[in-house]
């Protein structure tokens, strides 16, 4: 072995070697907080008017008609939280309006809304107010052709965070259309804002945040701390930025198998070059795109059918479970009726919600990726790992890949590629410099005619189609690009004939490098010493993906295909300081996450290409002596010993990021106020002086409840108040109330004002409590305030 290998050989090892950063276990965001959770549901709280403009061109009718519109859907709330909860506002997509009956006025609404209880009750119990919006009228009313309702998506987000704003503020009155009360008045933090919208609801949150900037008098404009897109479609083609933002996805889709939340997640990182604020992109293996929501999982399985990987009848596949939700338990947030997604949805929307809204740091390694510094440990908590036959085929830290994209000031980019010299100038202002590299692009591809051969051999590309679909705007044939990337052909496996809407099988569309290897090759460029330093970093990241199609890979043939471990990649990043000193790592180790592996699947809408971070902590070349206040070179090499010998690969965004000193993005943390009551503890409480809130509503919630969506004027009312030394009984009829809240409030002292725990049976309702001496009101949701008298 020759010194130079005998050096490699010896960094390498020390690599492995290196320790594993210890890191302090991030709180389990699967736990239940401390408040006890009141559900409204439904909950009417106003009226909303829309409008979808006929993007065709014609009249204003049918479905494109003005409508006035009950605004309603599900809330869940901290009921004993003496101070402002912040406010989540979630936004279903795409699904059948009824149950019973046909749309717009089904006889059973399907109520889309309650898919996401776990979610809601969850983050209630952290102190959270959390208002799931009912669009299953709205669903008749969009342009589906064209405009697929986000006009309409944007104006119902509007109103309902109008209505909970004038909730807040006391503002609305008991009515048919509400029911709301006084149960939030003085509740809400419109400080902290955050959004979450599954499929159509993913674009349409991310399309309200420009909406939102530029809303006119005299809507109002509010904070938004933090925006999900889950599984979403991309119509509108937004590059969202103002706040943090996360895209999720299940690589078993069945719906939008093309995994357009890529596409957000890539437009969105460079958009405003000040932004100050973080993306994460979460990959998730074997997910499907219903069954993040519970009443979506009881209508069946979008993605059943013969792949390998996600046909749920298949042998070895390798779906996450949906739970054990039925028409009955379907808009129930008990933990015990979740299974793997929803788990790991609630997992990772929860940490995010937490960390940005509520601002509690702790919640970052589920962020960044980190967590697979541990010995290449899961970056989701065991509490959510799969449990289920399928789900425990493939290991837990295989199931998500986290990629985590710094705002500008905790990041330090070097290679992106740049927009106008993409195959030679680095972002830091160097030459970038490469060779070894062969053709990119396969003969019989689905790239014609092959681009000729660069000087290094690598290039660059951008799969973002000029023309979405371009039926719709009467351009024949499938959606190109200015530069497509490299592709199956048509009709073999991945290709593009056969995708959804056409489109490349590389989902991530943004420039990128795309290279291949039939010998040693290197790219790389040269660190300024002005931009050397870079101890103010926890890491090197890059983001890359496997062309599955390109033979110079290793093959996917038997357990590859359902078990992403079975075949990968791999090649060595190195850098090297003032001095000459290099640090070597292997991209492919598990410590770094795994973007390396190949896509699972046997189908073409079931294979994909995304780009996934490799994350490599910068402790582990100051390990290996490298000085890291003088860096001066970052290389990639491929091919070489220990390596695969041919390979091709797409990549992108390689930077230096996260602050060593920990993010300054939100950590504002919400104020951990004990809960007024404990949960179920109120008559307790009273006894003793305390001042109680509210105490959680009881779990048979929807008892002598209206059918969903039906109009009904029939409000809960007292029938018999009796007091016997201090202790009130209290007796009612439930009306059309799906919870029974009972205020009671000493007269001239509205301010401190309680609720008490209704038990409903059989319509009707009971409640009971201790109180001081004095004269009081006593009000049942909507009905007419009753006065008695404690002696």
């Amino acid at each position: 072995m020759t010194p130079a290998l005998k050096a490699i050989a010896l960094a390498l090892f020390l690599a492995v070697l290196a320790p594993a950063t210890s890191l302090a276990a991030p709180p389990d965001p699967m736990t239940r907080g401390p408040y006890s959770v009141t559900t409204l549901d439904p909950l009417r709280i106003g009226t909303v008017n829309l409008q979808e403009p006929n993007a065709a061109g014609g009249g204003l009718t049918n479905q494109a008609s003005a409508v006035t519109l009950q605004l309603r859907g599900s809330i869940y709330y901290p009921a004993n939280r003496a101070s402002g909860s912040p406010v989540i506002v979630l936004v279903h997509g795409n699904h059948a309006s009824c149950d019973t009956g046909s749309a717009p006025n089904c006889t059973a609404f399907k109520r889309n809304d309650r898919g996401y209880a776990y979610l809601g009750e969850n983050l209630a119990s952290w102190g959270y107010t959390v208002a799931s919006i009912d669009q299953d009228q709205l669903m008749y009313y969009q342009d589906s052709a064209f405009g697929k309702g986000m006009h309409q998506r944007r104006l119902i987000i509007a109103a309902m965070l109008d209505a909970l704003y004038d909730a807040n503020a006391g503002a609305i009155p008991d009515s048919a259309d509400s029911n709301i009360g006084g149960a939030l008045v003085g509740k809400l933090d419109f400080s902290r804002v955050g959004l979450m919208g599954h499929s159509r609801g993913g674009d349409a949150v991310s399309s309200f945040i420009d909406y939102n900037r530029t809303r006119p008098a005299p809507g109002r404009k509010y904070n938004l701390r933090g925006v999900i897109a889950l599984a979403p479609v991309d119509y509108e083609r937004r590059a969202p930025y103002g706040m943090p933002y996360m895209t999720m996805f299940g690589y078993c889709e069945g719906d939008v198998t093309n995994l357009q939340g890529a596409r957000l997640f890539e437009r969105s990182q460079y958009i405003q070059p000040d932004d100050p604020f973080p993306r994460i992109q979460i990959s998730l293996l074997g997910g499907n795109h219903n069954w993040f929501n519970s009443v979506w999982y009881a209508d069946g399985d979008d993605a059943s059918g013969t792949d390998a990987a996600c046909g749920t009848s298949q042998p070895n596949n390798t779906r996450l479970s949906g739970g054990t939700y039925d028409r009955d338990t379907r808009g129930s947030g008990d933990p015990a009726l979740m299974g793997d997604q929803p788990k790991i949805g609630l997992a990772l929307m929860s940490a995010f919600f937490r960390r940005y809204v509520g601002g509690d740091v702790a919640f970052d390694p589920y962020m960044t990726g980190e967590l697979s510094e541990n010995g290449g440990a899961p970056q989701i908590p065991a509490s959510a790992c799969p449990t289920s036959a399928s789900g425990v085929r493939m290991p837990c830290e295989e199931r998500v890949l986290t990629t985590y994209f710094a705002e500008p000031a905790a990041r330090r980019d070097v290679l992106r590629p740049e927009t106008d010299n993409p195959l030679t100038v680095s972002a830091l202002g160097t030459s970038i410099t490469g060779s070894g590299f062969s053709n990119p692009y396969l003969t019989g591809g689905g790239i014609n005619p092959i681009p000729p051969t660069t000087a290094g051999g690598f290039d660059w590309c951008n799969p973002e189609p000029l023309h979405f679909t371009p039926s719709l705007v009467g351009v024949t044939g499938l959606p190109t690009a200015t530069k497509g990337c490299p592709l199956p052909a048509a009709n073999a496996l991945g290709g593009q004939s056969a995708t959804r809407e056409g489109a490349p099988v590389n989902h991530s569309y943004g420039l990128q490098l795309a290279l291949a290897w039939d010998q040693p090759a290197t790219i790389g460029t040269r660190i300024p010493a002005a931009s050397g330093d870079v101890r103010a970093f926890k890491a090197l990241a890059l983001d890359a993906a496997v062309n599955f199609f390109d033979p110079r890979n290793p093959a996917r043939t038997g357990e590859a295909i359902w078990n992403p471990a079975a075949t990968t990649q791999d090649f060595s990043i190195v850098v090297a300081d003032k001095a000459g000193k290099e640090g070597v790592v292997s991209a492919a180790s598990p410590r770094y996450g795994n973007a390396l592996h190949q896509t699972t699947g046997s189908t073409t809408t079931r294979t994909h290409i995304v780009l996934n971070q490799i994350r490599v902590p910068l402790s582990d070349f100051a390990a290996q002596g490298v000085d890291l206040a003088n860096l001066r070179k970052l290389e990639l090499r491929f091919g070489g010993a220990g390596k695969p010998a041919t390979g091709s690969i797409q990549l992108a965004d390689v930077r230096f990021q996260e602050a060593a000193a920990g993010s300054a993005v939100y950590t504002d943390k919400l104020a951990d106020v004990p809960p007024t009551v404990a949960p179920g503890a109120a008559a307790e409480a009273a006894a003793a002086g305390a001042t109680p809130q509210a105490v959680a509503a009881p779990a048979a919630r929807s008892v002598a409840a209206a059918a969903p969506g039906a109009s009904c004027t029939a409000v809960p009312t007292v029938t018999a108040v009796k007091v016997t030394r201090g202790k009130l009984v209290a007796k009612g009829k439930a009306g059309c109330a799906a919870t029974v809240n009972v205020a009671i409030a000493k007269v001239g002292q509205a301010s401190k004002s309680k609720a008490v725990r209704a038990r409903v049976a059989a319509g009707r309702w009971t409640a009971t409590a201790k109180l001081a001496q004095g004269k009081y009101n006593l009000k049942v949701a909507a009905g007419k305030a009753k006065v008695f008298t404690v002696r």
